[in-house]
């Protein structure tokens, strides 16, 4: 059973129950919502048509069949669609989308001059149908995309054309409905930089042919980049309690793909009942993956998990056969140790770095706050974004409506195999090694971990910095950009900054002093927005750079105020304002450069939390993160330019 709320996970159940007393799907639960009949790039025989599951229950597709009414091609479908989710059928083989699983391989040609196409369950029922191709293009080789009651011609880019194989269509938030996405730059093509957001972006400010891509699921993106991996997946992962990217994750296992997950292990304070349900909720999800495809503990196609201290299974009998997890953990090892100071015992589902042996684990106080993931040991998916309900849809549902009303993120996948091995670095020292079961004993986290990667690449042609934390010293690198290489502006928008020597280093760029109520104004341009919860707080940067007081102070946060306050608010988002990115020199010819990653610019993210930032020196990505910045600025309040008026070199 998908891993879903309560409601949710009942809904399924019955949706099961109704599927085998002899229900029937009504007319539009599954729709033809992308027909490549043009072919692709590579032949105009790799056909491809792809459906869609308007419901919020998975359908059972067995015995269904989508029929020419000509009688080519005439396909019985099997298996099933999840809710909300896509069935891909590709002509001939496997191939006709590359790095796609197909869910059903067919025979048979799709007329050009056009095709009657008809759905119909297993009674026969008619579900969808499609009467010619009154959208794409034969020779851009662009897809046929279903909008709502129309049909259009796709123009996102995918490995051999333009369209969105089982992914939202262009424009469409999942099929019919849900938050519009402008999913406009995307390369699968080595050296590639792919940006995601998930809220607005202002698309006046691109640079010719650079439209950002926003208001994105980042999960289905994701998704669609897991369902490629053939070989390995590597999770490093602060917080994951997402069905769907747990079922992506499962089915690359069972498919025969090593998958390996370190996750963020949690003593949430028993009075915040928010932080212990989602701690609950991601146990759920990670003993889920735990099991695998067949639910059986210590099979092959289980996928192995790992955190900085031990995690537990939920023992709630009735939380846990709500999500389809049998009613007891009790095939999991119980044991008795000691974690930090304290004795505790449970069933284990994540071992942890281990203090000493054989059963003395470190406390969960400090976080394993990354968000990255490595693919086939090629792509490099990382960025701000957790994978939670919360993170993206804000709640249930808005997830089953394909609504983005959760916290502003960002999420950036580069295709480069230097990088890769680089992160993988990074993860195996987590890990403790380079096999699949991770080594306790030889595990490294937080601040027992050493600077051992490489910082410097060149990605198609791009400089990207790299540096983790702790060890790497990261927002001191950041530091050292902003004075050494910062010539005209910084716009940042933040969720937590409180290092004192990065605020200290713009202060310098926008009056020319680091003292306290000292300084001229340079002409150097300072924007930003920070997260309305950390606005009024003593140690924030935001005090300081709006010349505040605080009402607090400390040896590590002096709060040196600035003489002339700089244009920065709090934000005006719906939910948590969760970037980390700052653009330095943005629309200029000095080496526009972007930094980005999960790493908040505190001690913390710094020195104690392991974490990975990266600063990307490219005036197109600069100019993509300017696009989703000034939207983000505007409506906080600030000042943005004129779009007839702007231009960039």
């Amino acid at each position: 059973m998908r891993r879903k709320s309560f409601l949710t996970s009942i809904g399924s159940i019955v949706s099961v129950f109704l599927a085998t007393t002899g229900w029937a799907a009504q007319p539009g639960d599954v729709e033809i919502n992308e027909i490549a009949w043009m072919g692709t790039t590579t032949s105009s025989s790799d056909e491809w048509i792809e459906l869609y599951n308007t419901t919020t229950t998975a359908i059972d597709l067995s015995g269904w069949q989508l029929k020419a009414t000509d009688g080519t091609p005439s396909i019985t479908l099997s298996g099933s669609i999840p809710a909300g989710g896509f069935y891909l059928l590709e002509r001939t083989d496997d191939n006709s989308v590359p790095n796609i699983p197909a869910d059903l391989v067919y025979t048979g040609a799709l007329e050009n001059g056009g095709e009657t196409l008809e759905l119909r369950d297993g009674s026969g029922a008619l579900i969808d149908s499609v009467n010619g191709w009154s959208a794409g293009d034969n020779t851009t080789k662009a897809t046929m995309e279903r909008n709502g009651t129309v049909w259009q011609t796709a123009t996102a880019t995918y490995d051999v054309g333009l369209g969105t194989p089982k992914a939202a269509n262009t424009g469409v938030g999942g099929g019919s409905g849900g938050t519009q996405q402008f999913l406009n730059q995307v390369s699968n093509a080595p050296g590639a930089i792919n940006v995601y957001f998930n809220k607005s972006a202002l698309t006046d400010y691109a640079t010719s042919g650079n439209l950002a891509n926003y208001q994105i699921n980042l999960e289905q993106r994701l998704i669609t980049r897991l369902d490629a991996a053939q070989s390995t997946i590597d999770v490093a992962i602060y917080e994951i309690n997402l069905s769907d990217i747990a079922d992506a994750l499962i089915a690359r296992a069972a498919a025969g793909v090593t998958v390996r997950l370190i996750a963020d292990a949690k003593d949430p304070d028993p009075s915040d009942t928010e932080r212990v349900t989602r701690y609950e909720d991601m146990r759920l999800t990670l003993e889920r993956l735990a099991r695998g495809s067949d639910g059986i503990v210590g099979t092959g196609d289980d996928i192995t998990l790992f955190a900085d201290s031990p995690i537990f299974a939920v023992e709630d009998s009735t939380k846990r056969t709500a999500v389809g997890l049998p009613a007891s953990p009790s095939d999991f090892p119980f044991v008795n140790v000691t974690v930090g100071t304290k004795a505790k015992s449970g069933y284990l589902i994540a071992d942890g770095e281990l203090k000493s042996a054989p059963s003395s684990y470190y406390s969960p106080g400090d976080q394993m706050h990354n968000k990255f993931a490595i693919i086939d040991g090629t792509w490099v998916w990382t960025g701000s974004w957790n994978w939670t309900l919360t993170g993206l849809y804000g709640d249930e549902a808005n997830r089953l409506a394909g609504i983005l009303d959760g916290n502003t993120q960002h999420s950036i996948e580069i295709n480069d195999t230097a990088l890769a091995i680089a992160y993988r670095t990074e993860f195996e020292e987590m890990w403790g090694g380079s096999g699949t079961a991770p080594n306790p004993s030889v595990s490294n986290f937080h601040s027992r971990k050493t600077d051992n990667t490489p910082h410097l690449f060149t990605i198609g042609g791009r400089t990207v910095e790299l540096y983790f934390s702790p060890g790497d010293d990261a927002v001191g690198h950041v530091t050292s950009l902003v004075q050494t290489s910062a010539d005209s502006s910084a716009y940042f928008t933040i969720f937590a900054w409180s290092d004192q020597a990065f605020v200290d280093a713009l202060k310098v760029k926008w009056e020319g002093s680091d003292q306290d109520l000292v300084g001229t104004l340079t002409g150097f341009d300072v924007k930003g927005v920070f997260d309305a919860s950390f606005w009024n707080q003593w140690w924030s940067a935001s005090v300081d750079m709006t010349g505040r007081t605080a009402s607090q102070t400390s040896l590590n946060n002096p709060n040196t105020r600035w003489a002339n306050p700089a244009p920065v608010f709090s934000d005006a988002e719906v939910r948590k304002l969760h970037s980390k990115s700052m653009l330095i020199d943005a629309c200029t010819l000095s080496d526009p450069a972007v930094i980005v990653g999960s790493t908040n610019w505190s001690n913390n993210g710094n020195n104690v939390n392991d974490e990975n930032l990266l600063i990307v020196h490219d005036a197109a990505i600069a100019d993509q993160f300017l696009q989703e910045f000034y939207a983000r600025y505007q409506a906080a309040g600030g000042t943005i330019p004129d779009p007839a008026s702007f231009s960039c070199p």
